[in-house]
């Protein structure tokens, strides 16, 4: 066993002992890799120069299996549902490799967030097509100098699950995309759109590598040959800055290295998320390639989730800030995807059952104060716009232990609906990637 997974077996997170953990962990065997594949340069639009020259050109590693029905009626007429409230869109089946979702509406990986407790809350919310773990260091799981603690609970967790890597090192994704293949992975998403100055600048890797497509074509190469059948996509932005636009580009680098689909988000590096998203590159985007585009950005509810299908054409959408707040838009969203009336959000007492089953959770997990401290970043998203958030709020984030934690909430939690014009809560950055 590696010495970060022995560390982690002893930490903090005590269900890691469990015998089904450890010889996943320990004993599984690598999973023989696809037969061979015939080699391609990479492929351009006519007139185009390729961004990988020919001396650096890579293998294409998309099969004829991997494209076999993938969607592409995205861009199709979109019909209004019927249902009081409901903004309904109806698009085609999303299929990322051999993998068919549900439905096209994905859950972001979220440093700090997407941990086990919230995915368990999520699925039990229903709607969501797809979640992902917490982004994890490729470099640091495989060099040991980070624990896999945000792998924690993936081998017995119901599937589809996706992890998604950050690094700069084509060897070190290849080897956490083989370890991620013994864990029972069902997708490997590949970071190339954080904007957070450690991961772009210290590392240089995130949405720094959008500078270089042809260094991004070998990371999606050495990804797709560790993953084996596991499909492999990547996230990604318009580019670094306003002035550099390199999602096009990037985007057909990543389908040639074999990339089942991209997700992009609308914004540059430099954009951060302080403006709005725009479609229109994203759009581009869907045009430039074959495999599906995924939108991501100002992605809130029905409404907005339909909006950007629309603009963009693309196959789905990525929901990240405002799943930590509202868990339940997933299924909003698929509702009017579906043509079907929109569901009403959780009535307060609903959320604060909610809360305090999320709260038990980490608790039993983690022990307590631990989980009590974990928990109080999920605690200060709740009730955005509702009559005595602030207070509750203010209290709760500094809540010491289970106790007081449950005396907050018996004191604090408002259980009638009187809004008020504050921040909705969902102040996170999209896409938050630090370690």
């Amino acid at each position: 066993m590696c010495p970060q997974d022995q560390r982690i077996l002893r930490g903090r997170a005590v269900r890691w002992h469990d015998a089904t953990v450890v010889a996943n962990l320990e004993g599984v065997k690598n999973r023989p890799l696809p037969r061979a594949r015939p080699a391609l340069t990479l492929r351009t639009r006519p007139g185009e120069r390729s961004p990988v020259s020919e001396s650096q050109a890579v293998k294409d590693l998309q099969t004829a299996e991997a494209n076999e029905g993938v969607a592409t009626e995205t861009s199709h007429p979109v019909s209004k549902g019927t249902g009081e409230g409901s903004a309904a869109v109806k698009v085609a089946p999303l299929k990322l490799g051999p993998l068919e979702l549900t439905t096209p509406v994905l859950q972001a990986p979220i440093a700090g967030f997407t941990d086990l407790v919230f995915r368990r809350l999520v699925r039990e919310l229903g709607g969501c097509g797809l979640m992902y773990t917490e982004m994890v260091s490729a470099g640091g799981w495989i060099k040991g100098t980070i624990s896999p603690e945000r792998l924690f609970g993936v081998v017995d967790e119901p599937k589809p699950l996706g992890v998604q890597l950050w690094d700069r090192e084509p060897e070190m994704v290849e080897e956490a995309a083989r370890r991620l293949v013994d864990l029972g992975i069902s997708i490997v998403d590949l970071n190339f759109g954080c904007p957070k100055k450690r991961i772009m600048g210290k590392q240089g890797a995130g949405a720094t590598l959008l500078r270089d497509p042809a260094t991004i074509a070998r990371m999606v190469e050495s990804t797709v040959r560790g993953a084996g059948e596991v499909p492999v996509t990547a996230k990604i932005r318009l580019g670094p800055h306003p002035d550099q636009i390199t999602a096009c580009d990037v985007a057909r680098a990543a389908e040639s290295a074999g990339a089942v689909a991209i997700t992009v988000h609308g914004r540059t590096a430099k954009d951060g998320y302080g403006i709005p998203v725009n479609h229109e590159r994203i759009r581009e985007v869907v045009e430039s390639v074959s495999i599906p585009v995924i939108a991501n950005g100002d992605v809130g509810c029905a409404e907005s989730a339909v909006q950007t299908l629309q603009n963009t054409g693309a196959a789905g959408v990525m929901v990240a800030r405002r799943c930590l707040s509202a868990p339940w838009v997933f299924r909003e969203i698929t509702a009017a995807l579906r043509g079907e009336p929109v569901p009403e959000p959780p009535q307060l007492a609903e959320q604060r059952e909610q809360l305090l089953r999320h709260h038990g959770q980490l608790v039993e997990l983690h022990g307590d104060p631990f989980g009590t401290v974990l928990m109080r970043k999920f605690a200060a998203r709740y009730l955005g716009g509702v009559r005595g958030a602030r207070a509750f709020r203010s209290e709760i984030t500094v809540a010491k232990d289970a106790a007081d934690f449950r005396r907050i909430v018996d004191t604090l939690f408002p259980l009638e609906a009187d809004e008020e014009p504050t921040v909705s809560g969902d102040d996170l950055e999209e896409d938050c990637c630090t370690e």
